[in-house]
């Protein structure tokens, strides 16, 4: 019983440092949670400012917040000495980044194909085309998709990098008969 005692002690002496650095790493996740909702509401504001979708800020908030907290959980970590763990999980936001990157690859191969899209004077709405394996007539063009519908009425969504990628053929520009080519 005397030993478990001297267990219980000796732990508590080691954790002791611990537990008088949690009112600062208390501070430390309040301080960063304002500053982390100042960030995101200024982001969120310029994002509104500039007409970005709806969509794409939330997005971007949930990003910010998900990076933020790993921060904000590192700094705590830090503030109680526990600078392994703290390391351990800053390298995390690092991973993250790197996945993020790799994510948005492809929309910024749609963002540079939708600009040349719409640089494409004959690509236009109204324009029967076939691309990316439909055929139909182009109904919307964005920064990052293309919605053409078919002779069957189905809406098909395509991201311009896998039209621009590829051949694509204008069939009809806004029902031009002359543009068709012509069966030999």
């Amino acid at each position: 019983m005397d030993v478990g005692v001297k267990v219980w002690q000796e732990m508590l002496a080691e954790n002791i440092q611990y537990v008088a650095r949690v009112p600062a790493a208390i501070v430390t996740v309040l301080v960063g949670y304002v500053v982390l909702r100042l960030v995101q509401a200024m982001v969120n504001r310029a994002a509104t400012v500039a007409g970005v979708q709806a969509a794409i800020r939330s997005m971007v908030s949930s990003a910010i917040g998900f990076v933020g907290w790993i921060l904000i959980v590192a700094a705590a970590l830090g503030v109680m000495n526990l600078s392994q763990l703290s390391l351990a999980i800053g390298g995390s936001v690092a991973l993250v980044a790197m996945a993020l990157a790799t994510g948005l690859n492809n929309i910024t191969q749609d963002v540079l194909a939708g600009i040349f899209l719409l640089s494409d004077r004959r690509f236009r709405l109204g324009s029967r085309v076939r691309a990316a394996g439909v055929e139909g007539t182009v109904e919307a063009l964005t920064i990052r998709k293309t919605l053409i519908r078919d002779d069957d009425g189905c809406l098909h969504t395509v991201p311009n990098r896998n039209i621009d990628s590829a051949t694509y053929v204008i069939l009809e520009q806004n029902g031009d008969e002359a543009a068709r080519p012509k069966a030999g």
